[in-house]
């Protein structure tokens, strides 16, 4: 359950309340709870009581007697996506970056919520483009116009630093850099956002899958899913990434791996290197493709 959705459980239970009735049609990608919970920090729903028992209700809805409860979400950690090279992108980019942004809220409702998320540097172009992404949809995001904190750690595939489970469970503000290479390479882009935010090397940190970044997902949201799966759901850094990955997140580190046993794998190994990354034959087979390997080779 997210984190949102147990603190919401506990306050049903203080204020004696067994089970909880959802409208009709309540639309809910995570558990009910955790949904129940953002909608209600959001404005969307409150909480009422009716002689059959409580329910959560539109806030247009009547009410005959509200629940007040003491839902306060924690102030740790900040997630920030930082926009300063916005200008940098083409337009293909543009929209690119902000449909991973608008993603990037639906991740954080998983456990959290949007008030734990930050936008900073957005220019105005971002907010048009933003605004008609998002038209009809209320969220809470937060808007910083300054820089991420220079205490901050930067989220960089390419940092000196390893990220490592203790460092994603236990650091205040944390920064995905707001950068999309679609059509261009954009190399040492969040080494730019970090320095230009006074933040040292030091803090740039990458994250890792089994000594490689290969295979770690670059999207935004999907690193914001990975940080809030091991600081929240107790995972595992590599259980996280592995969840989080795209079938070709999964290409790439199987293409490395079968690369790296030769141009004839053994069918067990590649077997056992696909089982790992949890991906199908078909994801295998493009792979070895790609890779130009053969899994399995007769002996002369």
């Amino acid at each position: 359950m997210g984190l949102l959705g147990d603190l919401l459980r506990r306050e049903l239970k203080r204020i004696g309340v067994s089970e909880l009735v959802y409208p009709r049609r309540f639309r809910c990608r995570h558990e009910p709870e955790q949904c129940a919970a953002v909608g209600l920090l959001l404005g969307r729903y409150r909480l009422c009581r009716f002689p059959d028992g409580a329910a959560l209700v539109r806030s247009n809805t009547p009410c005959p007697e509200p629940l007040e409860l003491r839902l306060e979400p924690p102030a740790e950690p900040r997630i920030y996506i930082d926009l300063g090279l916005w200008d940098l992108h083409t337009d293909a980019e543009k929209n690119e970056l902000v449909e991973q942004i608008a993603a990037s809220i639906a991740a954080m409702r998983g456990q959290l919520w949007d008030g734990n998320l930050v936008l900073a540097r957005a220019p105005r172009e971002f907010f048009e483009r933003f605004g008609r992404a998002m038209r009809g949809m209320r969220h809470a995001v937060r808007i910083s116009e300054g820089p991420p904190p220079s205490a901050a750690v930067y989220l960089d595939p390419e940092g000196p630093c390893l990220a490592d489970e203790e460092l994603l469970r236990s650091a205040p503000d944390i920064v995905v850099g707001g950068v999309v290479d679609k059509e261009r390479v954009y190399k040492g882009a969040t080494a730019r956002l970090a320095a230009s935010a006074g933040v040292p090397d030091g803090r740039r940190c990458r994250i890792e899958l089994r000594g490689s970044t290969v295979g770690v997902p670059d999207r935004i949201n999907k690193i914001i899913e990975i940080v809030l799966s091991v600081r929240f759901a107790g995972l595992p850094l590599e259980e996280a990434i592995i969840r989080a990955q795209a079938r070709r997140d999964k290409v790439y580190r199987l293409m490395r791996e079968l690369q790296r046993e030769g141009p004839c794998v053994d069918p067990a190994r590649a077997e056992a290197l696909a089982q790992w990354l949890r991906a199908d034959w078909k994801t295998l087979e493009l792979a070895a493709a790609k890779a130009h390997v053969k899994v399995g080779c007769q002996s002369i």
